[in-house]
């Protein structure tokens, strides 16, 4: 990389790791997820005489990942349909306590089924652990609405298991249940 600050290079070699995991947990793919990154970095490599100066250099990359997959999310609005089947895996190199919960493929296929920001505030509240404060400030709204895009996109997930689950597993179904007679 010739005409590159060696701190800039040194960075995207560090946060690549780090931005693929939050880019997996939002495009559900990983080759989206790549490109997702790589435009990310590419970005903060074009931006990095202001990145070097953040606060918090992390939290700016965060932010540009974040906004290129809400760009995204609208563009492809019309385009794509995510379907329920998956064709790769993405190997973290650690344990998933998730497998120990519900398959990785079910939690993907339930997030697919959000909307993007409603995708991006479970995946940044449950999987890079941060509090509403810091996700509310990378998506540019209120901390309430970071309450209530969980709490929506939360509710959506229980009844897509639900359904998924069928009525026989879920929760009992008042319409047909026999009345009790005393």
């Amino acid at each position: 990389m010739t005409g590159v600050d060696p701190a800039a290079a040194e960075y995207v070699r560090d946060a690549a790791p780090r931005l693929l995991r939050l880019a997996y947990g939002l495009a559900g793919n990983k080759a989206d997820a790549e490109d997702l990154v790589q435009d990310a970095l590419a970005a903060v490599m074009v931006k990095w005489h202001r990145v070097s100066v953040a606060e918090h250099t992390d939290a700016y990359a965060r932010r540009i990942l974040i906004n290129r997959f809400l760009g995204l999310a609208r563009r492809r609005r019309a385009t794509e349909w995510v379907t329920d089947t998956r064709q790769d895996r993405f190997d973290t190199g650690r344990p998933d306590i998730a497998d120990d919960v519900c398959s990785r493929d079910e939690v993907l296929a339930l997030l697919a089924g959000l909307p993007s920001k409603q995708r991006a505030v479970l995946t940044l509240r449950y999987l890079e652990d941060l509090p509403d404060d810091k996700i509310a400030e990378i998506l540019g709204c209120r901390t309430t609405s970071v309450r209530g895009l969980a709490h929506r996109a939360v509710g959506r997930i229980r009844e897509s298991q639900a359904a998924m689950r069928g009525p026989a597993h879920g929760s009992p179904d008042l319409r047909t249940r026999p009345a009790i007679v005393r």
